[in-house]
C-alpha cells in the first residue's frame, strides 16, 4: 500500500518526534519558519534559553531522552536561597522542591538525536507558512518561496500563533477560532537569561544559587552550571523591562554577590516576546499560575491536525506535554 503524504508544520520537539514515530507509514515533510531546528528548545554553548528541566514523573520524555542515551544530570539546589529587596539582600533556608534535571550539554542534543534517524532532506528551513488551503482532492499548504501538497497536515505551532499568522481556506470555525486564541503560549512572555561565570563561588558559600527578587531584573534565579561552566540562570520578572538586559543583569548580580560579579564572562538572554514565531501580541501581558492546558482540535474533516505543548491534557506546557500530543497524533494518524 503506498504511503500516504504528510506536511508537518513545525521542528520543535513535537513536530520532529511525531516525524520519527510517523515517517515509516508517511512521506513527510517538516517545514520550519526558522533557519534552525528546536523551536523553543534553544541551546547556546550548552546552556538551554528555553525550557531546561525535566522531572522524574515525566515518563514519556525520559523514555525519549533514553532512548537517545543522553545523559541526565540532577539541578543543584543545595545550600541557602537569598532575597533581594530594595533594601538589602536576605539569606534563608531554601524551600524544599522537587528533584529536577537537566540534559548534559543541553537539550539540542535531543533535538539532534531525533533529527539523526530523519532523512536530512525532510526539514525545510525558513518556509513560514501564510495560508493552509483544503479540497477534496488535498491539503494545500503555502510559504513565501512554494506551495506544498499532503493527504493530511499537522501543525505544532503555538494555537494562538496558528490561528493569528496563517489563512485558512475554508476559515477555522468560530470555536475553534476562540479557543486556539484563549490558549496561552507557554514562554510567550517569559525573557530568560544565563549568567556565566569563572566559578561557581555560591556553592562554597553554601548558596543553592536560588533567589527572588522584586526588585529585578530577574525575578527568580537557579543555578544553570553544567560539566565544565559555571552559571546561573533567571526569568524576567514580569514587571521589568528587557531593555538593556544585560547591563542591568549584571548590576543585580552585584547587588546579590558584592564583587564576586566581577567573575562574570558572558550573559545570555533570549526574549520569548520578540520570538515571532513563538509568541503573539496576546501572550505578552504574561500568567499569574500554569495554565489548564488541553485541547484536541482539527480543520478540513480531520486533515488538519493541531498539536504542541498547549494541547497536552497531560503536562501541558512542559517538554512532556510536547512528547505526550506527538504520541496522540502518532496513535490518531496510525489507526486512521
Amino acid at each position: 500500500m503506498p504511503k500516504k503524504d504528510l506536511i508537518i508544520i513545525g521542528a520543535g520537539l513535537s513536530g520532529l518526534y511525531a516525524a520519527t514515530l510517523l515517517h515509516d507509514r508517511f512521506n513527510i515533510t517538516i517545514l520550519e519558519a526558522r533557519d534552525r531546528l528546536g523551536g523553543r528548545i534553544l541551546t547556546k554553548d550548552g546552556h538551554d534559553l528555553g525550557p531546561s528541566w525535566v522531572w522524574p514523573h515525566q515518563s514519556n520524555i525520559l523514555k525519549l531522552i533514553r532512548q537517545y542515551k543522553l545523559e541526565l544530570f540532577t539541578q543543584y539546589t543545595e545550600g541557602d536561597a537569598l532575597y533581594d529587596t530594595p533594601g538589602s539582600v536576605q539569606r534563608f533556608q531554601s524551600p524544599l522542591s522537587g528533584p529536577s534535571a537537566r540534559v548534559a550539554g543541553g537539550l539540542q542534543r535531543l533535538i539532534e538525536a531525533l533529527a539523526s534517524t530523519l532523512p536530512s532532506d525532510m526539514a525545510h528551513l525558513n518556509e513560514e507558512v501564510t495560508k493552509i488551503s483544503c479540497s477534496n482532492e488535498n491539503v494545500r499548504v503555502e510559504t513565501h518561496h512554494a506551495s506544498y501538497y499532503a493527504d493530511y497536515v499537522i501543525s505544532t505551532l503555538p494555537p494562538r500563533l496558528a490561528c493569528e499568522s496563517i489563512r485558512y481556506e475554508p476559515p477555522l470555525d468560530e470555536e475553534v477560532y476562540r479557543k486556539m486564541l484563549q490558549t496561552p503560549t507557554w514562554m510567550g512572555h517569559t525573557t530568560k537569561c544565563v549568567v556565566e561565570f569563572q566559578e561557581a563561588f555560591w556553592k562554597d558559600e553554601g548558596l543553592s544559587g536560588f533567589a527572588f527578587s522584586h526588585v529585578g531584573p530577574l525575578g527568580e534565579i537557579h543555578d544553570a552550571s553544567t560539566k565544565d561552566r559555571a552559571a546561573l540562570f533567571g526569568f524576567l520578572h514580569p514587571k521589568a523591562s528587557a531593555h538593556n538586559i544585560e547591563s542591568h543583569v549584571k548590576e543585580q548580580m552585584k547587588r546579590l554577590f558584592a564583587d564576586k560579579y566581577k567573575l562574570i564572562t558572558k550573559v545570555y538572554c533570549t526574549d520569548w516576546k520578540e520570538e515571532k514565531f513563538s509568541s503573539t501580541k496576546h501572550d505578552h501581558a504574561g500568567l499569574s499560575e500554569h495554565p489548564s492546558y488541553g485541547l484536541k482540535l482539527s480543520h478540513c474533516d480531520e486533515r488538519l491536525f493541531f498539536i504542541g505543548t498547549e494541547t497536552a491534557y497531560d503536562n501541558g506546557g512542559y517538554l512532556e506535554g510536547a512528547v505526550n500530543s506527538a504520541l496522540d497524533i502518532a496513535k490518531r494518524l496510525r489507526d486512521d
